[in-house]
């Protein structure tokens, strides 16, 4: 289980994205203090570390420097979330060791995919693995195929889209305007069932009765 520290003054954000990562399967440590930031990688040996800049006695620049200066950390990756969206903050964050930058506000959701692609490549996945109620499913996202029980099974790129945002959070509600937004690029509209049968379809090829719907709300794997 891969280790993420979220160092932020707001206690909404880590509040927010501790939930949400943890639910994606993350193991999360929080803290809102620059001196917690370090004292807690060094702890815990994180392989990400999610960073403000704007932070009091040390700002992100100094901790994510102090971070690269130590030789534990010289392979964990260092993500700014932060409010600020100037240039040269984006400059210095990534002169200092950054590996991404990113400006607040961003859906949760979208973040946590970010995380999880960074997380994949820096540990050379390309794959992922789920054992569901009716067997295992892997994606190969370098060559856009699925297995069940090591069985290769054909989909269209809007259902491979799908089934990866279902498998990549399981157990977690995702409703139908965040699967909409994500795999179309908008919002369907009302009475639409493009949506309905892309699921009826991942059931039927996958035998996937462990996807279940919340009438009128949204779609859950269950595992």
């Amino acid at each position: 289980m891969y280790k993420i520290v979220i160092v932020d003054t707001d206690e909404v954000v880590l509040s927010d994205m501790r939930n949400a990562l943890e639910e994606a399967g993350y193991e999360v440590f929080t803290c809102n203090t620059s001196a917690g930031a370090i004292e807690t990688a060094k702890k815990v040996l994180p392989d990400l570390v999610m960073l403000e800049l704007i932070m009091p006695v040390k700002n992100g620049i100094d901790i994510c420097m102090e971070l690269r200066e130590e030789k534990e950390f010289k392979k964990t990756l260092v993500l700014f979330y932060t409010d600020r969206k100037e240039d040269f903050a984006e400059i210095s964050a990534f002169n200092a060791g950054a590996d991404d930058y990113v400006v607040k506000p961003v859906k949760t959701r979208v973040l946590v995919k970010r995380i999880n692609a960074m997380l994949m490549r820096s540990k050379g996945k390309t794959e992922l693995e789920v054992l569901t109620g009716t067997g295992q499913i892997r994606i190969d996202y370098e060559r856009y195929l699925v297995y069940k029980e090591g069985k290769e099974v054909v989909l269209p790129r809007k259902e491979f889209e799908l089934l990866s945002l279902l498998l990549g959070s399981p157990n977690k509600l995702i409703t139908r305007k965040e699967i909409s937004t994500e795999v179309w690029g908008y919002e369907l509209v009302k009475g639409n069932r493009t949506l309905d049968v892309h699921i009826h379809h991942l059931r039927e090829k996958l035998e996937l009765k462990n996807l279940k719907t919340i009438t009128g709300v949204g779609y859950y794997l269950a595992i």
